[in-house]
Order: structure tokens, then C-alpha cells, then sequence
């Protein structure tokens, strides 16, 4: 009875170490997108100035991949900081607006204290993309992909470059 309950014990052990770091490739992959996100959408002139924002919402596993991003890449000749809120107001402004699937509850809190501001709303919850979300992250097959409302992201005065919408799907 005792071996049993350490076999037991080991296979849980062995299942959440596996869905940890599966989380942490998951994320890795993240971060190139986020970096391309910086390349290939443009934020209007009165927002290219200063360091580029990038926020998430919430505690998440990617926060130390984008700071380890962030010291190494810059957006133009910009440094891109790395910031960790736990509430929006509509004064704040981010680049980028990352809201973990864990936070998809507050996203219509989020998304009305953005109001249309030309910050790019990142979620990773299904069919956020037609709830409001600029673009939403999604598991195809086990290859990460993404889907980009181009409704929403002129609505808030981002454009996105031809290049990086031929490897999202558009949702309207």
C-alpha cells in the first residue's frame, strides 16, 4: 500500500512539472511574438516617444521572459520596460496590454478603461478576439498562433503591417 501511494505521488509530481514547463514553452514562443508585435504595428507619433510599455496584468510566467527580452532588445532606439499592474486606470498608458487567461474575467473592466486607446490589447482566452481583444493567442495543434481584430485595432489607431497579418488569422 505504501509504494503504491509513492508511484501515486510521483505521477502527480511527473504531471505537473510536465504542465510546467510546457507553460514556460509556451511562453518562450510568446515572446517572439511580442518582440514582432513592437516591429510590425504602429502606434500613432505622440506615442513614440520615451521607453515603450510593455504591461501584464496580473501575475504571469512571462513577466521574467519579456524583461529578459527587454534587456536585450530595444523598440527603434527606444528600451522597452517590463511592468507588472494589478489595476488599470484610464490615465495609464502601455504599449502593449497583456491580460493572462487567469485574468479574462476583468478583460471588460480592461478593455472600458483602455477605451480606445492606442494601446494593444494581448489575451490568450478563447474567442477573445471577437470580444474586443487587438489580438488573442491560441493553441492550433499544438503550434501557437494568433488571431488580430483589425476592427479593434484601428478603432484604437494602431495600424499592422501587412507581414505580421499574414501569420495571424483576422477575426472581425
Amino acid at each position: 500500500m505504501r509504494h503504491l501511494k509513492i508511484v501515486i505521488i510521483f505521477f502527480l509530481f511527473l504531471f505537473i512539472a510536465k504542465d510546467s514547463i510546457a507553460q514556460e514553452k509556451n511562453y518562450r514562443f510568446h515572446k517572439v511574438f511580442f518582440y514582432s508585435f513592437t516591429k510590425y504595428i504602429d502606434w500613432p507619433e505622440s506615442k513614440k516617444t520615451g521607453d515603450f510599455v510593455i504591461a501584464v496584468y496580473g501575475q504571469s510566467d512571462i513577466i521574467p521572459l519579456l524583461e529578459e527580452m527587454a534587456e536585450i532588445k530595444k523598440v527603434g532606439d527606444r528600451n522597452i520596460r517590463v511592468v507588472k499592474i494589478d489595476d488599470i486606470k484610464s490615465t495609464d498608458f502601455y504599449h502593449i496590454l497583456f491580460v493572462p487567461s487567469e485574468k479574462n474575467g476583468s478583460f471588460p473592466k480592461i478593455k472600458s478603461a483602455m477605451n480606445n486607446q492606442p494601446c494593444l490589447l494581448v489575451t490568450e482566452y478563447e474567442n477573445m478576439a471577437r470580444n474586443g481583444s487587438m489580438i488573442n493567442f491560441k493553441d492550433v495543434n499544438g503550434k501557437l498562433r494568433f488571431e488580430v481584430n483589425n476592427t479593434t485595432l484601428k478603432s484604437a489607431g494602431l495600424k499592422m503591417s501587412q507581414e505580421l497579418t499574414r501569420f495571424g488569422e483576422e477575426i472581425n
